[in-house]
C-alpha cells in the first residue's frame, strides 16, 4: 500500500547525510514531504538540518530511486513499508529510531504473530548449532516468529530450524534486499519468503558494510518482543543486538555455557548482567508467558497478561473471596490459579488478599 510521502521517505532514506531521526524532524514540520523538497535553505535549517543536508536535498538525483520505486511493482511479493504505513510493525514502530523505509521480500501476516529474535556467534560450537536449530523448529510450532540476521552460524541455524519447523522466520539484512550476502545463504535466501520476509532498511543493491551490522541489530531486536542468544563471544555483534532489545525495554535471554569456552563467554557475561537464563526451549516459551505443564505438553491457549483472572487484580489488595464471586470459580480453582500467577510474577500475597505486580523493564 502506498501512502503519499513513500517516494519522499525513500528519497531521504537514500542519502547518506540523512538519518531516521533527521527525517522524523522533516516529517514533524512537513506532513507532506513535497513540501520539504520545495522549501528554502532556511527553512530546512530552521528544521535542524545541517548545510550538508540540505545539498543532498536540493541536488537530489531521482534516477537514482528509479529502480527502488519500481521494486514494489515487479512481484507481488515485494512491499516497500515506510513509516506511515498501517502496514509498518507496530512493535517496531516503538523504538528509539525506527527504520524509516523498509524494503521486503515474503509474507507480510509474519507481523501479526509473536516474535523472538534468536541471535549468535557466525563461528558457534556444533551443540550452538543444533541448539538454535533445534529450538527455532520447536518454538516455531507455537506460532513464534523467529526473527534473526541470515549471517552464517547461529542466524543460519535459527532461519533454518524455523523453515524446517512449521513456523515464519524474518531475516533482516545488512545489505540491500536484492543481495544475497553470506552467498552460502544463497538457497535459504530463496526459501524465507515462501515462509516469511526477506527485510532491509537499505536501498536496493546496497553491498553489505561493518557498519550496517550493528544498524541492522537494532531492527532485529525492535522486531521481536524479547531476543534469544545462543552462543556468543566478547566481542560479538549479538551483544549490540542484546544492548539493543534492553534500550527497548524488551526482554533478553541467553545460553549459558562452559566457562572455557570462547563463544559462550558473551551469554555467561550477559547472564552476569541480568539476562534471563534458559537452558531448554520450555524456559523461553515461559519466559514469554506461555504454560509448560510437567509433561512438557505447551500450551499456548491464552497468556497470562491476558487471564480473566488477572484482570480482576489491582494494586488495592483483592481478597479471594472477592475473586471467587467475580470469576465465578471454586476455592480450588481461585488457588491454582493464583499460584499459578504467583510463580510468574503476576502477582502477589499481601495482607489482605493479592495485588498485581507491574514490572518495569
Amino acid at each position: 500500500m502506498e501512502t503519499k510521502n513513500q517516494r519522499y521517505f525513500i528519497a531521504l532514506n537514500a542519502m547518506p547525510l540523512i538519518g531516521p531521526r533527521s527525517i522524523l524532524k522533516l516529517l514533524a514540520r512537513w506532513q507532506d514531504l513535497e513540501e520539504c523538497f520545495k522549501a528554502s535553505k532556511k527553512e530546512l535549517l530552521e528544521a535542524g538540518l545541517k548545510d550538508n543536508q540540505i545539498q543532498q536535498i536540493k541536488h537530489f538525483d531521482w534516477n537514482l530511486i528509479a529502480a527502488d520505486l519500481a521494486f514494489a511493482k515487479q512481484d507481488p511479493a515485494h512491499t516497500i513499508l515506510t513509516i506511515d504505513s498501517p502496514l509498518y510493525p507496530l512493535l517496531l514502530k516503538e523504538i528509539h529510531s525506527p527504520p524509516i523505509v523498509l524494503y521486503a521480500k515474503g509474507d507480510l501476516s509474519c507481523f501479526k504473530q509473536p516474535t523472538l529474535a534468536i541471535v549468535g556467534s557466525r563461528y558457534p560450537s556444533c551443540n550452538g548449532s543444533q541448539t538454535a536449530f533445534l529450538w527455532s523448529k520447536e518454538l516455531s510450532a507455537f506460532n513464534l516468529t523467529i526473527v534473526s540476521g541470515m549471517a552464517k552460524g547461529i542466524d543460519t541455524a535459527a532461519h533454518s530450524g524455523a523453515l524446517n519447523g512449521s513456523g515464519k522466520t524474518i531475516a533482516v539484512l545488512g545489505c540491500g534486499v536484492d543481495v544475497v550476502y553470506p552467498y552460502s545463504n544463497l538457497m535459504l535466501a530463496k526459501k524465507i519468503p515462501d515462509n516469511g520476509l526477506i527485510l532491509s532498511e537499505f536501498p536496493l543493491k546496497t553491498k553489505p558494510k561493518a557498519g550496517h551490522f550493528p544498524q541492522r541489530n537494532r531492527i532485529i531486536s525492535g522486531l521481536a518482543v524479547a531476543t534469544l542468544i545462543i552462543e556468543a563471544t566478547l566481542k560479538s555483534g549479538s551483544l549490540i543486538t542484546a544492548r539493543f532489545a534492553l534500550e527497548q525495554n524488551r526482554d533478553v535471554l541467553a545460553l549459558p555455557g562452559s566457562i572455557n569456552l570462547p563463544q559462550s563467554q558473551g551469554c555467561n557475561h550477559l547472564l552476569k548482567q541480568g539476562a534471563s537464563l534458559v537452558t531448554c526451549y520450555q524456559d523461553v516459551l515461559m519466559e514469554l508467558g506461555f504454560i509448560v505443564t510437567p509433561k512438557e505438553a505447551l500450551i499456548k491457549a491464552h497468556r497470562l497478561s491476558n487471564d480473566s483472572l488477572l484482570n480482576c487484580i489491582g494494586m488495592v489488595p483483592t481478597h479471594i473471596d472477592e475473586i471467587m464471586a467475580n470469576q465465578n470459580l471454586s476455592l480450588k480453582e481461585v488457588v491454582c490459579q493464583l499460584a499459578e500467577l504467583e510463580l510468574y510474577g503476576k502477582v502477589r500475597a499481601v495482607p489482605g488478599g493479592y495485588i498485581r505486580r507491574f514490572h518495569e523493564r
